[in-house]
Formats: C-alpha cells, sequence, structure tokens
C-alpha cells in the first residue's frame, strides 16, 4: 500500500487534509542562518533585544515554531501580525524582524503580567477548525498534530506555547487599546456611505448594435490570419488505454465492515495491475499487466482535450494528468482517482497539432475582427456620449434634452441599495459600485458588461431606511474601532520595538 502510494500521485485520498503555505520568507532565514555560512556556530549571537542576546539556535527554533503554526494550527495568524507590526520599518534585518517582533512580545507579556495558562492554549487549541470534527474537538486529529509537529522537532508543549504567544498578543492589543471608541460622528458618516441607495437611469450602448454596423474585407482577414497562424493550429490529439476500477455501488447502505472490505478490494485490484507496470526488475507493458490480472482494458481513438470522448468528459483531473504527460515519458502506468472509480491509464498514440489552412477558420476570424472593430465603435461612443452628457450637465441642461440632442435612450433603474444591491437588477453590483463614485446629478464612467457598456446617471442619493440600520450602525462603530485600535496598537508597539533597541549579527 505505501510502495503505492509513494509511486503513484492522487492515489489515495487523506482523511484529515492538512493546508499547507511555506512562505519564500522562512527559507530566506534558512539560507541566512544555514550552516554555508562556515564561521557561524549555533550558539553565535543572531539577535539581542532588551538587552538579551538570542543565538542561531533560537531563531531557527523560532522559525520552526511559527513556520509549523502557519502549516497546521490555520487560522494561526500570529506570524502575520509579527509582520504587519514591521510594516513601517525599513529592511534592516530582513524578515529576522519577525523573529525580534516574537521576542520583543513575550518580554512584554512578562513586564505586563500576561500568562496565558496551559488550560487557556489547551482550550484555543481545541478549537482550531484543523482538530474540529462536527462542531467537536477530536482527539484523533489531535494525535495526528502531535505526530506532525514531532516531525519537525517540535513537542506538545511546543503547541501550547505556540497558542500562548498568539493568547498573549491579542490580550496585550487589549490593554493597550480596549478603552478607545471610534467617534460616532466618524462612523456615522462611514455608514452613510456604504448604505446609501440611488436613483437614477441608464444609457446602454450594446456591442451587437455596432457589430451589425461594421464591415470587414477578405485582405484584412488575410492579414490577420498571416500574423496570427500559430493560433490557428488543431489541437494536440492522443489516445489512451485504459481501465477502469470502478468503486462499489451503495456503499452507504452496507455496514462499516463491509463497507470497508469492498473498497480494499478495488484497492487491492489498483495495487495488482500497478506493481506489475511499476516492477523495477521486470516491469509488464499496460496489455501484459491487463492480460495477467484480467482486467478489461477499453482503448480511446485520439482525442483532443477540449473534446474528450463522453467516458472521460466529468473526469478533469484525469484529462489533465493525461495532456500534461511528457510526449518522451516513458513512464509506467498512472493512476488516479475518478469520480466514481479509479483510472490506470497509458497513452497509446500522440497526434501533434497541424496548421489550418485559411479557408477553413476565415469565418471565425472574420467574427473576431468584427468584434474588434465593434469594441473600438462602442468605446469612441461612449467616450463621446460621456463628455457630451458632462459638458451639457455642467451648462444647467436637464439629462433628458441632452440625451434626445444626441440621439440616445435613457432608461430608469429602479432605487438600487450600494450596500446590497438587489440580485434580480442585471449588472447591479457593477451599477452600484460605479455609482457609488458618481456624484448626484452626475454621469459615470462606463460600466463594462456581459453585452456592452452602461453609462449611469444619478439622480439622488439617500440613506436606506432598513429595519437592521442600529444594528449596522452598532457593527459600523465596532468595526471602525477595531481598525482604529490596530493602527494605535502598531504606534504602541513601534515604541517599545525602538526601546528594545534591536540589533541584529551580520554574518559573513
Amino acid at each position: 500500500m505505501l510502495d503505492f502510494f509513494r509511486r503513484h500521485r492522487g492515489a489515495f485520498l487523506i482523511t484529515l487534509t492538512i493546508a499547507i503555505i511555506i512562505s519564500m520568507s522562512w527559507y530566506g532565514i534558512s539560507q541566512t542562518l544555514s550552516a554555508k555560512e562556515k564561521k557561524i556556530l549555533p550558539t553565535d549571537v543572531a539577535l539581542t533585544v532588551f538587552g538579551k542576546d538570542y543565538s542561531v539556535v533560537d531563531v531557527q527554533r523560532a522559525q520552526r515554531y511559527m513556520q509549523f503554526g502557519s502549516q497546521y494550527l490555520r487560522p494561526y495568524d500570529l506570524p502575520m501580525m509579527l509582520m504587519m507590526l514591521s510594516s513601517d520599518r525599513g529592511m534592516g534585518g530582513g524578515e529576522l524582524h519577525i523573529f525580534a517582533n516574537l521576542f520583543v512580545l513575550r518580554h512584554l507579556m512578562e513586564e505586563m503580567g500576561i500568562r496565558p495558562s496551559d488550560a487557556e492554549a489547551r482550550a484555543a487549541l481545541e478549537k482550531l477548525p484543523i482538530l474540529q470534527n462536527n462542531g467537536k474537538f477530536d482527539v484523533s486529529r489531535g494525535q495526528l498534530l502531535e505526530q506532525a509537529a514531532g516531525s519537525q522537532g517540535l513537542e506538545s508543549e511546543d503547541l501550547l506555547s505556540i497558542m500562548k504567544d498568539s493568547i498573549g498578543l491579542q490580550k496585550l492589543q487589549e490593554v493597550v487599546t480596549k478603552t478607545y471608541t471610534a467617534s460616532p460622528l466618524a462612523a456615522e458618516k462611514q455608514y452613510a456611505s456604504s448604505y446609501h441607495a440611488f436613483k437614477g437611469s441608464k444609457i446602454v450602448f450594446e456591442t451587437d448594435t455596432f457589430k451589425k454596423a461594421a464591415t470587414v474585407t477578405d485582405d484584412e482577414v488575410k492579414k490577420y490570419y498571416e500574423e496570427n497562424k500559430d493560433q490557428y493550429k488543431t489541437s494536440e490529439k492522443r489516445a489512451v488505454s485504459y481501465v477502469f476500477f470502478e468503486n462499489p455501488k451503495d456503499l452507504d447502505k452496507k455496514p462499516l465492515e463491509e463497507r470497508q472490505k469492498a473498497q480494499n478490494a478495488v484497492v487491492e485490484r489498483v495495487n495488482a495491475f500497478n506493481a506489475l507496470t511499476g516492477s523495477r526488475e521486470k516491469p509488464k507493458t499496460f496489455a501484459q499487466a491487463a492480460e495477467q490480472t484480467k482486467e478489461k482494458v477499453i482503448a480511446l481513438p485520439p482525442f483532443s482535450q477540449d473534446e474528450p470522448p463522453a467516458a472521460l468528459k466529468e473526469e478533469g483531473n484525469l484529462l489533465d494528468l493525461i495532456f500534461s504527460r511528457p510526449k518522451d515519458a516513458a513512464a509506467p502506468a498512472e493512476a488516479i482517482e475518478g469520480s466514481n472509480g479509479w483510472y490506470v491509464f497509458d497513452i497509446t498514440k500522440i497526434e501533434e497539432p497541424k496548421q489550418q489552412p485559411l479557408a477553413e477558420v476565415s469565418a471565425k476570424i472574420k467574427e473576431v475582427l468584427l468584434g474588434q472593430k465593434a469594441a473600438e465603435a462602442r468605446s469612441k461612443a461612449v467616450n463621446e456620449a460621456r463628455l457630451a452628457i458632462s459638458e451639457g450637465l455642467k451648462a444647467g441642461k436637464k439629462i433628458e434634452d441632452i440625451v434626445k440632442d444626441k440621439k440616445l435612450t435613457l432608461q430608469p433603474l429602479p432605487t438600487i441599495d450600494l450596500a446590497d444591491p438587489p440580485q434580480d437588477v442585471p449588472n447591479a453590483f457593477a451599477i452600484a459600485k460605479e455609482a457609488a463614485k458618481t456624484p448626484v446629478g452626475g454621469i459615470s464612467h462606463g460600466v463594462d458588461f456581459d453585452k456592452g457598456t452602461l453609462l449611469i446617471y444619478v439622480s439622488s442619493k439617500e440613506l436606506w431606511k432598513r429595519p437592521d440600520s442600529a444594528e449596522l450602525r452598532k457593527n459600523q462603530v465596532e468595526s471602525l474601532s477595531n481598525q482604529e485600535r490596530m493602527v494605535l496598537f502598531q504606534a504602541w508597539f513601534k515604541k517599545q520595538h525602538d526601546a528594545a533597541r534591536v540589533s541584529f549579527a551580520k554574518f559573513g
């Protein structure tokens, strides 16, 4: 089983999927403090914070510590917060500022008596989504997490320490900024700007209107073809032979033991087939393996990825693998899980792309050129109309008179909530976004949509009367307060960082 899993990508789904994001900054630190710097010893001082020296080992441990948190303990955001607290400083020390901030944080926690308990850290750890199953802490997931920590040189106590730092940062923020509340007036202004509704009209410029007026000559088609020949080739086609190991049907209706037995039987068939084709000593061909295991082989004639046969239409991952396999690959047949079972396939033929003659693609090219000309004409008409309307409005003319003079059509729009545009109004979100930036009595910039471009005339704006306005106002105050508390905390933390007199060692 393990050998098969190692040799064949995509062969099994792991029940507990752990999202792994490895930041390049960690790699940069490793390189800075790696053994390739011959003169650096693990005990050498890497940085100094509040007069305390931290060795290369200390920093490497902090690196491993936060990397593990970022990989496995999402949404653990301590590294991101420490980055933000360094965002207004120069590049002196590079990414080491993150670790300097960690040591500054720990010093401040100790100084201010913030000491999260093991119980607090354990409770926070158990609430992480990665350790939850149906809304409850899953002991087996916790054991897997401990194993993952051990593989990176961390112990169970380190997991608690990671959470203690995160809890400590939150508590430190509360101590520094908990009494601050945003100005009610500022919050009300933000609420008013966010929850306006507007009334207005639209002027529609449809692409099809301009396409009907456009013309394309044969010479233009020929010229475009000569300049873009590479775009007009047939798609590469590949022929494959495959064996389909179908999953047992109605598994959900069977007892657990019987279900596992049926699933294992499928896996054993896949393993048996691949053991033959992937053998290091005497590998079998795909056909030989099929004959020996008595599995049914399905042969498909050449097909392109964008026009697969009906049997594979819903198997996007399989198609990607078929067409991404190198043309000169001598690798054995590959296995991949599909929607209803496993596929083991072999590529039997490859047809290279061929140049399509002009006659075959002239209609497509003509359509492309008509689209380009229509888009250019539409863009010109929109710009001219917007300029004429803007100048007319500044001169005191009514919008109705201006559009009539320009032979345009003004279509009324329903009242649209700028914060929550109605879903039953076409393009309401894009219209609301542009209307929010357009003054009352003004004309918007062009709003592109699938059939063309719109211009929006804003006749009025008013606060939208909503049954939840009191709750929204309360949330607005809290949101604005949180934003401003973060700014205050960043400024306060910067002063503490400056007082820490952080210095970085220069290696090399």
